[in-house]
């Protein structure tokens, strides 16, 4: 989705006018599905930890791991090519500091690797989560809830927008991680008749609930998709729905995505951190070589940048993401002298 949104956004900047419908730059909305199911995946792994100090460091270990290392050479990457268009065409580009960006601190600009502010709120998620592990199994729902209940004061009272740190802490975005949480919880309760009869109406609600949002979707929409409480009232339901019945469907019958979509699912993060400097470079390539040809430059910028950000995407994930991947578990082992927590055998609804 995110993907889809950003060739267009490339159509439109290297192509002139945008051969792509409009309503493809709502794909940006992503970004929030992606929170959902990042508060679903942490509410199941922390059901396969035992509780304890030592499981809680690993848990954030693991998290950090999985995060950092591809992330920074994507930031490395973003600073090469920023320098070579400063270089070639005297074009300067602002973006947030080093420090900042590497760490995926807070910070009133977007970090050097653009996308990279949806990490820094996973980034805060996971040290929340990393801090309910801490507390005792039956408190944990608990937490979650008061979790919620600071957000949502926070926004009432009008301490969001203090600073870059209350911004990301208090920012009601963070009720879409806890749907995702929400959503994972209630499959665990519900007895397996009742997701096997409800999956499929719940998915289908929240797919024909998100194509209705996009029948209206203008720029004056793109535009208020800034409002975060907005943006997560608006589509945390639909996108709650998706996956309730997508992850229900693979409970209660076992249906799940065909390989290819799974394999761009394990290349999704590596595709994510590049696809976006590899949309630029094609679209500006294309646009010197091409200069303005009709339909002709709009075709081959969306065909190219979309082909090009994809086979980098996979070709990152194959020879740098897994090698990192094994590393960095590997090493974990040895510092944290316990090992990554394992899939039980039952399921872990």
């Amino acid at each position: 989705m995110v993907l889809s949104a950003h060739v267009w956004g490339a159509d439109k900047d290297y192509g002139g006018a945008s051969l792509l419908p409009f309503q493809l730059s709502a794909g940006i909305m992503g970004v929030d599905l992606f929170f959902l199911i990042s508060g679903f995946v942490m509410v199941h792994v922390a059901e396969r930890m035992d509780p304890g100090r030592s499981q809680a460091l690993r848990f954030m270990y693991n998290r950090g791991a999985r995060i950092y290392p591809v992330y920074w050479v994507a930031t490395l990457t973003m600073i090469v090519f920023y320098w070579g268009k400063f270089v070639l065409f005297g074009e300067a580009t602002q973006t947030g500091g080093l420090f900042r960006s590497l760490a995926l601190l807070p910070q009133p600009r977007h970090p050097i690797v653009d996308v990279g502010w949806t990490l820094v709120y996973e980034m805060y998620f996971y040290v929340a989560f990393f801090l309910i592990l801490l507390a005792a199994p039956r408190r944990k729902l608990v937490l979650l809830v008061l979790w919620g209940l600071i957000i949502a004061v926070s926004n009432l009272a009008g301490w969001v927008a203090a600073n870059a740190w209350t911004k990301v802490a208090f920012n009601p975005l963070t009720f879409e991680f806890l749907a995702g949480a929400g959503v994972a919880v209630l499959l665990r309760k519900l007895p397996d008749g009742f997701v096997a009869r409800s999956a499929l109406p719940a998915l289908l609600i929240g797919l024909a609930a998100f194509a209705v949002l996009l029948v209206p979707f203008d720029r004056e929409a793109l535009t208020q998709t800034r409002d975060h409480g907005a943006r997560a009232l608006t589509y945390a339901g639909p996108f709650a729905l998706i996956l309730y019945g997508a992850a229900g469907l693979e409970r209660a019958k076992n249906i799940t995505a065909p390989r290819w979509l799974i394999a761009s699912g394990d290349a999704s993060y590596s595709i994510y951190l590049f696809h976006i400097p590899v949309l630029l470079a094609t679209g500006k390539s294309l646009s010197i070589v091409l200069g303005d040809r009709g339909l002709i430059d709009n075709v081959a910028i969306i065909a190219t940048g979309a082909s090009a950000a994809l086979a980098v995407g996979f070709a990152v994930h194959r020879f740098i993401e897994k090698p990192m991947l094994v590393f960095t578990r590997r090493l974990g082992d040895r510092l944290l002298q316990a090992p990554s927590p394992v899939p039980r055998q039952e399921r872990i609804w």
